[in-house]
């Protein structure tokens, strides 16, 4: 079984879905868990909750990952309350979906690319800046980086370019020990816009395509970044793990 006693985590985006499910993984395995959100502190504490309730430690830190300062203010943060940080889990996203390319407008494109790009690429450089060495950086994407579907050039497009920096960064800290990674989840049920329920689109690509006959769950990802955040790891780097059940996407 994966051990992360004594370790010090930090997830971008934890107070829901996909952040939350691997913050309160990470908190189960023995971490200590930096569990950033955006705008519900509620949420974020509830999480928090979870990790103590379950033996682990955790501290709540507001941050919008759009921002690049106060992305540098959360790590900040996070080392003067632990000293260090050994994994970092760059989830932070908004889907903008079942747009067409001809139609989405500037505003759109804003802010998909601020927080999914931007902040995305801010959060992972200064993860490569302040992981310690032998660390993990794992980078939750999207299979319609692998697939392009119609509807998903704002979502897809905007996880694109973190995907290769994934890739460069894994070059670049490898010296180090420090691995980086991707896990890129299908349609997930619990995360994104299919938090409440599933666009029928969706779920008739699900029947049609997938060999498993439903749809990725927010524990689904948590069994990937439990993996990569792990020991068993330790020599994985610059991948993408596309969690799709066999399926397209």
């Amino acid at each position: 079984m994966t051990t992360l006693n004594g370790k010090i985590t930090l997830v971008t985006g934890a107070s829901r879905g996909l952040g939350r499910a691997i913050a309160e993984r990470f908190g189960r395995l023995g971490a200590t868990v930096v569990v950033n959100y955006a705008s519900s502190a509620k949420a974020a504490q509830e999480c928090v909750a979870a990790i103590e309730g379950s033996g682990g430690k955790a501290l709540a830190v507001k941050a919008d990952v759009a921002n690049v300062a106060e992305i540098r203010s959360l790590f900040g943060e996070a080392r003067r309350a632990f000293g260090r940080i050994d994994i970092v889990v760059a989830n932070a996203g908004i889907e903008v979906v079942g747009v067409s390319a001809l139609e989405f407008t500037e505003e759109q494109f804003d802010r998909a690319f601020s927080v999914n790009t931007k902040g995305a690429f801010f959060t992972l450089q200064e993860a490569g800046r302040a992981v310690a060495d032998g660390g993990r950086i794992i980078y939750v994407g999207s299979s319609t980086t692998a697939f392009p579907m119609p509807g998903h050039s704002l979502y897809g497009g905007s996880k694109m370019a973190p995907r290769f920096l994934v890739e460069v960064m894994a070059k670049e800290l490898g010296a180090r020990r420090v691995t980086v990674n991707s896990i890129l989840p299908t349609t997930t049920q619990g995360a994104g816009v299919s938090t409440d329920n599933v666009r029928p689109a969706a779920r008739e690509f699900i029947e049609r395509f997938n060999p498993m006959k439903r749809m990725g769950t927010v524990e689904d990802t948590a069994d990937a970044a439990e993996y990569l955040a792990g020991p068993l790891a330790g020599f994985v780097s610059g991948q993408h793990l596309l969690l799709s059940g066999g399926g397209p996407a």
